[in-house]
């Protein structure tokens, strides 16, 4: 029995196979996601014999790769379906955000989701869940919330680091003038998206912090 092709594959009812989890931690936006263990029952029973996966080892042996200036690390997992071999590039992420320092752990869920796509893309199994995907990625909810949960962590670093400088200094009139504000200024700070002038803000309180500030 032959795996099917590409388009009956692609158009395989996939919904019960699936679990919902938020694109980032905290988000209200979520994703459907085939697990790895789930994507092997599925090429079985619709036509597949033999299914095999693994990744490939950079020069010392290990399974993780990074680009010329040694960040962004991915893994590259190969998949062979009854005698067809696919290879595919999967960063190594959290959520969305990329991974410094790799784990096992991390590099393992890297592996796990690499396979997946390089199934999706080359029999069509699950497609349809990496094209929403790229659908809610490139979405202008997820960019709002993005920036709203950014703007929340930058207001937050603004407080604590105001109220640190304020012990420092003793006075509230004197941090502003220390980081050339006022009050109306900083509240109108807070209520923007001015996520560069918030970081310039939060750099000069850092220097008041330690020690480092002066008074023109």
């Amino acid at each position: 029995m032959a795996l099917k092709p590409f388009n009956e594959l692609f158009n395989v009812d996939i919904s019960s196979e699936t679990v919902a989890r938020p694109v980032k931690k905290n988000s209200k936006i979520t994703l459907d996601y085939l697990e790895w263990a789930n994507c092997i029952k599925l090429l079985y029973e619709h036509g597949a014999e033999k299914v095999r996966y693994g990744m490939l080892k950079n020069e010392k042996g290990y399974p993780c790769f990074y680009n010329f200036n040694g960040e962004s690390p991915f893994v590259t997992v190969w998949v062979d379906i009854d005698g067809e071999v696919y290879e595919e590039d999967y960063p190594i992420i959290n959520g969305m955000y990329p991974v410094a320092n790799p784990t096992q752990l991390d590099i393992n869920k890297a592996k796990q989701r690499g396979f997946v796509k390089a199934v999706a893309i080359n029999t069509g199994l699950g497609l349809s869940l990496w094209i929403k995907e790229e659908q809610v990625i490139n979405s202008n909810n997820l960019q709002q919330e993005t920036n709203s949960n950014d703007t929340q962590t930058l207001n937050n670093q603004l407080t604590t680091l105001f109220a640190q400088a304020l012990q420092k200094l003793g006075s509230a009139d004197e941090v502003y003038s220390m980081i050339h504000s006022n009050k109306s200024e900083m509240m109108k700070l807070y209520r923007s998206n001015d996520h560069g002038e918030k970081k310039i803000i939060i750099e000069q309180l850092k220097v008041i912090i330690n020690g480092q500030g002066t008074k023109e």
